[in-house]
């Protein structure tokens, strides 16, 4: 690649369960900002209840739809996906089935992925209403607010990303874990001396409510599998949360933040007694071996 000559071809990434309204929302607002380098997009169908049905292609662009027999989860619809990456593409952009891509994506993502970044992430906001949405919107604009343009950053978003394909396939693709799993690339780009950066003007609009049930699922699988050190950016999220819902224009929305953010310590005690216990029974067992 020459220098400051950003990706060619681009291959989008699209998982998919269950919704098909939101999916042709998805692929509309890819078809507006198409250009040449669109070579493909890549559907993948989680096993929902009523198969996906797609148009051939996007802007010209053909559509390669697969379909999992049994539910997988985002991550392995994306490696599976990558996969059948056609030929002479260069780079993969990664979308959520519920994004609306905002004017220029595209064109700045192109721009934005340079030979120096192993990847490009955009900035997210919510179209849909409701306390689930808003709260989430909060922790996002709370990620954002100390960024610059183009800063590396410790997180990656599965649903609006670009990353060069040779990168991806060299750190074997998403870590397959049911969440989380977008962050814990980044960790793998960062061992091979790669990093993600910030592109606010990768915007995407996305539907962030996926019901309370599911947020709070989220929170606790997140907090089962974080491995960061004790001294975790949640217990500052949780004074910030506190903080917002008593003089925050929305107190609602950041008390279940606060919530939220109980749930993800809860998970991430028991994550850490279970890693406790397998260390104490490998210990036992390697003792009763030696004796």
């Amino acid at each position: 690649m020459e220098a400051d000559v950003g990706a060619r071809r681009i291959a989008v990434i699209i998982p998919t369960i269950g919704r098909p309204n939101d999916l042709r929302a998805c692929l509309e607002s890819l078809r507006r900002e198409a250009d040449t380098s669109l070579a493909q997009v890549i559907v993948v169908d989680d096993a929902a209840t009523v198969p996906v049905t797609l148009p051939p292609d996007v802007a010209g662009a053909p559509i390669h739809l697969l379909r999992n027999a049994v539910r997988r989860g985002a991550a392995y619809c994306r490696n599976r996906a990558l996969q059948v990456v056609a030929e002479g593409v260069d780079a993969v952009g990664f979308l959520d089935d519920d994004v609306r891509l905002c004017q220029g994506w595209l064109a700045t993502a192109r721009r934005e992925l340079k030979p120096t970044r192993a990847a490009v992430t955009g900035a997210v906001r919510r179209f849909d209403q409701g306390i689930v949405s808003r709260a989430r919107q909060l922790r996002y604009d709370r990620r954002y607010a100390p960024l610059v343009p183009g800063q590396a950053v410790d997180f990656l978003a599965g649903g609006n990303a670009v990353i060069w394909r040779d990168m991806l396939v060299g750190v074997g693709g998403f870590p397959d874990v049911p969440t989380m799993s977008d962050r814990f690339l980044v960790r793998r780009l960062e061992a091979r001396g790669g990093c993600c950066h910030f592109v606010p003007e990768m915007l995407v609009l996305h539907r962030n409510s996926k019901g309370l049930r599911v947020a709070v699922r989220e929170a606790w699988r997140a907090g089962l599998l974080d491995d960061t050190a004790l001294d975790t950016p949640a217990l500052k999220r949780l004074a910030t949360g506190v903080r917002e819902a008593i003089v925050g224009p929305q107190p609602a929305a950041a008390l279940l933040n606060v919530a939220l953010d109980g749930v993800y310590l809860s998970g991430r005690r028991r994550g850490r007694l279970h890693e406790a216990r397998a260390r104490s029974r490998a210990s036992t067992t390697q003792s009763a071996k030696s004796a």
